[in-house]
């Protein structure tokens, strides 16, 4: 019984690698996001045991990338149905979470590394739930399925794009700078940086990282003068950087910088590498909030 169930499970596990890999066709920018996020997922399985950490102690950020409206199957870790964002939306809203922007994260953080630590532990020792919703890369679908859901339920959102795919609409189809501003002047959605060109850390220097990171911004600040924020925010592409590339782009005023790293946000977290968390097709609100749980034990957990 024990090689049959084996069996079954390296199945399942091929199986979606294989999905991974027919995305991957589709969608080049996000394949490396995928494969080392169904790594990741083996990880947080494994922390079951670990006892539950109260969820006022961390704040949990969560990464999608495409959305459809088709069902693509559980596990494909890059697509999720309109359908599926929707119900989950509303589990996070009836489990008590408060779903935050950047500006919103930035003001929590900031007060919270003002505050004397008194207990000694890593905990953020807040009243709240607090939930951020994270897409990268513009894709269309994030203007076409995903913001309607988010308008509609007037929750904060955060997009990060590659600023010189939307401009010269590179690759799987990307949302235009107008419907960037339509999303903005109308909802709750920011758009935030994830470079000019998707370059990983590991393809380039930090000098040439920097540079793209910059251009990210002035496309940004060029194309949506409605949107601005004090708060600058990266996400990684790929996730990849390095404590020199962090601590560079900190220099350069970046004040959030996100990775693909699994994890949640507590004392110990670095403003240059947050943790995120991937949500994979077929997830319920249920499935995501016991990975957050999960994922919180084996951060936090003794």
């Amino acid at each position: 019984m024990k090689r049959i169930f084996t069996i079954f499970m390296t199945m399942v596990m091929l199986l979606g690698m294989t999905q991974v890999a027919m995305a991957a066709e589709k969608n080049p920018d996000a394949f490396q996001a995928a494969v080392d996020v169904l790594k990741s997922d083996q990880k947080v399985e494994e922390t079951e045991a670990l006892p539950k950490v109260d969820p006022t102690e961390y704040i949990p950020v969560l990464m999608y990338h495409h959305f459809a409206v088709r069902d693509m199957g559980f596990g494909d870790g890059i697509t999720t149905m309109q359908s599926e964002l929707e119900e989950q939306i509303r589990y996070f809203k009836e489990q008590g979470y408060t779903i935050i922007s950047m500006e919103e994260l930035d003001q929590i953080l900031t007060k919270k590394e003002q505050e004397k630590d008194t207990d000694g532990d890593i905990g953020l020792d807040m009243k709240v739930k607090y939930l951020c919703i994270t897409m990268d890369d513009g894709y269309y679908s994030n203007y076409d399925l995903a913001y309607p859901v988010f308008q509609k339920y007037n929750v904060p959102a955060t997009i990060f794009v590659v600023t010189d795919y939307i401009t010269n609409q590179i690759g799987l189809k990307k949302f235009t700078w107008s419907n960037a501003s339509e999303m903005i002047n109308n909802s709750k959605v920011g758009i935030y940086n994830h470079t000019s060109n998707h370059v990983p850390a590991g393809k380039t220097t930090t000098e040439e990282f920097v540079a793209a990171a910059l251009a990210g911004e002035e496309a940004l600040e060029a194309n949506l003068p409605t949107r601005r924020t004090s708060v600058r925010a990266l996400a990684y592409p790929n996730g990849q950087n390095t404590p020199e590339l962090q601590q560079a782009l900190l220099d350069e005023g970046f004040s959030l910088l996100f990775t693909i790293d699994p994890g949640v946000i507590n004392r110990s977290t670095s403003r240059g590498a947050i943790p995120r968390i991937m949500v994979s097709s077929g997830m319920t609100g249920a499935d995501i909030v016991a990975r957050i749980e999960q994922t919180a034990a084996r951060t936090m957990g003794s």
